[in-house]
């Protein structure tokens, strides 16, 4: 089966790929040259049917994120690394270019170039470096070498951007385009294939929508009909619940369309909603069935996505955050034998120990974080404490009058 790559990227790019992987029969590209990598968004637009989309540069790719957003197949970038200023040094030195401080460079990430003279033990003074913007536009890049020159600084220029190198080459200043090295190319086209094939298993998972009626004098048929109609998916009802029959990537797909969220929040006080992904219907359906059991009164609105490998997503449209509903790190197994805890509020406990900026927390913060009430989360502190997975470490006053809230600390590995 031949993976169609879409190649965004200039001329020069384009074609240098195109004759990388000419004799690769598992892989076929389609590609979409510009001028500047501005004309990304418009070139967008016009892809035909493919696996994959693959950038010649953060610029491109940043100029149409929030456009893929909206895109149902794996996009990345060819991402500069220290190989590339590397390399691209080297040309130039073998050039007789030996005064670095003549030079200027635009690059992704400073480090890169710090890692390489570190590693060449330079110790002369740097090129001027200008670190590129997500969204920078073309004539500041220009600007910036093209002064450099004029002020009589700099004898020549290193680009990341092929437009860039067009425009100082117009204006007679000396330039260099810096080198991607062939390995890094093949690197990341085979990534965006193993993307594309990870992407095609996925999508092609079975996948199950659950829409309950709240009461028994909802109507949701015509909704339900909509929903289908977008997932393309086959249904039946039962007991005022109604079941979707789909695929993964149709779930996902419809899930990041207006349509399908503007008849969701049509639903609200009328209806409960949630997905399941497996490998038979049968686990598809349990996944999903779980998943509205999982909705609480607190979440508003919402719905959750439970995938395959029991990881629930949600609550939409409010948050995608991922949590883990089983437990295979041996642990967290561990710690919810001793601790009597569900591997859900395990997931969370670690999640929560992660992201929380101060190792201590009362009561009270946990019970903000789990969206329970404090007794709730005392029960839980508890546990955690009777199997020294927690521990009292002081107190805290409060503004009110009362005793004193008992200031706590994780004792377990967070990140396992």
């Amino acid at each position: 089966m031949k993976i169609k790559i879409a190649i965004i990227g200039s001329t020069d790019f384009c074609h240098r790929t195109e004759r990388l992987v000419a004799n690769r029969k598992d892989i076929e590209l389609n590609c979409y040259s510009y001028s500047e990598p501005k004309e990304a968004p418009s070139l967008l637009k016009t892809l035909k049917p493919c696996d994959a989309i693959l950038f010649s540069g953060s610029l491109p790719y940043f100029y149409v994120k929030d456009m893929l957003q909206t895109i149902p197949m794996p996009a990345l970038y060819l991402q500069q690394d220290e190989t590339a200023v590397a390399i691209t040094l080297l040309h130039i030195a073998t050039q007789g270019w030996k005064d670095l401080s003549r030079i200027s460079i635009d690059v992704r990430d400073q480090s890169y170039i710090e890692h390489v003279l570190s590693d060449l033990e330079h110790t002369n003074q740097l090129p001027f470096i200008h670190l590129l913007k997500d969204d920078e536009k073309i004539e500041a890049i220009t600007s910036y070498h093209q002064t450099l020159f004029l002020q009589g600084k700099i004898d020549m220029a290193i680009t990341s951007v092929h437009a860039v190198f067009q425009q100082l080459q117009l204006q007679n200043i000396p330039t260099h385009k810096m080198i991607d090295p062939e390995s890094s190319i093949l690197r990341c086209i085979e990534q965006a294939k193993q993307q594309a094939l990870l992407q095609k298993s996925n999508s092609a998972q079975i996948a199950i929508g659950v829409v309950k009626a709240i009461s028994a004098e909802q109507d949701l048929k015509a909704s339900v009909e909509r929903i289908a109609s977008i997932m393309q998916a086959h249904w039946n009802a039962q007991d005022g619940q109604y079941t979707l029959y789909t695929s993964m990537g149709h779930i996902e797909y419809a899930l990041k369309t207006s349509e399908f969220l503007s008849i969701f929040q049509s639903l609200e006080g009328k209806a409960k909603i949630a997905f399941g992904y497996g490998v038979s219907i049968v686990d598809a359906t349990e996944n999903a069935n779980l998943g509205l059991n999982l909705i609480k009164e607190s979440d508003g609105h919402s719905f959750y996505v439970l995938d395959s490998n029991k990881k629930l997503y949600g609550p939409y449209p409010q948050s995608d955050a991922k949590i883990e509903m089983k437990n295979t790190e041996p642990k967290l197994v561990e710690m919810a034998e001793k601790t009597k805890l569900s591997p859900s509020n395990i997931s969370k406990l670690v999640h929560y120990s992660q992201t929380r900026q101060t190792k201590q927390f009362t009561a009270n913060d946990l019970a903000l974080y789990l969206n329970v009430s404090r007794r709730t989360a005392e029960r839980t502190i508890k546990k955690l404490v009777e199997c020294n997975y927690a521990k009292i470490i002081g107190e805290e006053m409060t503004y009110h009058q009362g005793r004193p809230r008992a200031l706590y600390e994780f004792n377990f590995h967070t990140y396992v």
